[in-house]
C-alpha cells in the first residue's frame, strides 16, 4: 500500500475535524448526540484513506463498480442521516416552543385574573 498526498491530507483533514468535534463537545457548544453522525464521518475520513481495501470490499459487495462511486453514495447517505436528525430535533423543538407559549398564556390568564379579583 502506497500512502499518497491525497490520502495523507484527507486522513488529517478527518483528524482535524474530529479533533473539533470532541473540542466542541466537551466545550458544550454541540450535544455529544447530535455530534455522533459527524464523528462517524470523522473517522472514516481518517481510515478509509490509510486503508482502501474494505472500500473496494464493500464497493464490490453491493455490486457498485467504482470505489469512489460508492463513497459518494456513502457521503450522501450520510449527510442524509444529519439532515434527518435536524429535522426530527426542529419538529420536537417547534412542538416544544409550542407548549411553552400555550402555558405562558395560560400563566398570563391567571395573573390577569388575581389582578382582577384584588381590584
Amino acid at each position: 500500500m502506497t500512502l499518497t498526498l491525497t490520502s495523507i491530507s484527507l486522513s488529517v483533514l478527518g483528524v482535524l475535524l474530529f479533533a473539533y468535534l470532541i473540542r466542541l463537545v466537551s466545550r458544550r457548544k454541540i450535544l455529544l448526540s447530535y455530534s455522533l453522525l459527524w464523528i462517524l464521518l470523522s473517522l472514516l475520513l481518517v481510515f478509509f484513506p490509510l486503508f482502501p481495501e474494505p472500500v473496494y470490499s464493500l464497493a464490490r459487495l453491493f455490486g457498485i463498480e467504482l470505489p469512489s462511486n460508492f463513497i459518494f453514495i456513502l457521503a450522501i447517505i450520510i449527510l442524509l442521516l444529519i439532515s434527518l436528525s435536524l429535522s426530527i430535533i426542529a419538529s420536537k423543538q417547534t412542538a416544544y416552543s409550542k407548549t411553552l407559549v400555550q402555558e405562558i398564556a395560560l400563566i398570563n390568564k391567571e395573573i390577569e385574573e388575581m389582578k382582577k379579583d384584588k381590584d
